[in-house]
């Protein structure tokens, strides 16, 4: 038999966790599980069965998230131009101090 024994001291409470289970039924959980899944045989099925485990997003979620990906893009455009002409302004002062 295999035996697992966990316990858990974090302060407040003491857990003791004590699993017991035979080798065989391990074994047969094992081939149990595996017989629940259909392997699909040519690979337009798998693609099929991948595919039919996606989470699509709702067409809300799709316009929701354009627009903020477009609102994003214009402050980050706007930012580096912003910076751009910072940096500008500071060379034309400084030309002019050196020269």
């Amino acid at each position: 038999m295999a035996k697992l024994k966990v316990k858990v001291e974090n302060g407040l409470d003491e857990i003791e966790l004590v699993k017991k289970e035979d080798k065989k039924d391990l074994k047969k959980k094992k081939t149990n599980d595996e017989k629940k899944v259909k392997e699909p045989k040519s690979n337009y099925e798998k693609i099929k069965y991948e595919l039919s485990k996606v989470t699509w997003p709702t067409k809300k979620n799709m316009v929701k998230y354009s627009i903020a990906t477009i609102v994003l893009i214009v402050i980050l455009a706007l930012f580096f131009v912003g910076i751009s002409a910072l940096f500008d302004l500071l060379y034309g002062l400084v030309r002019g101090w050196i020269s």
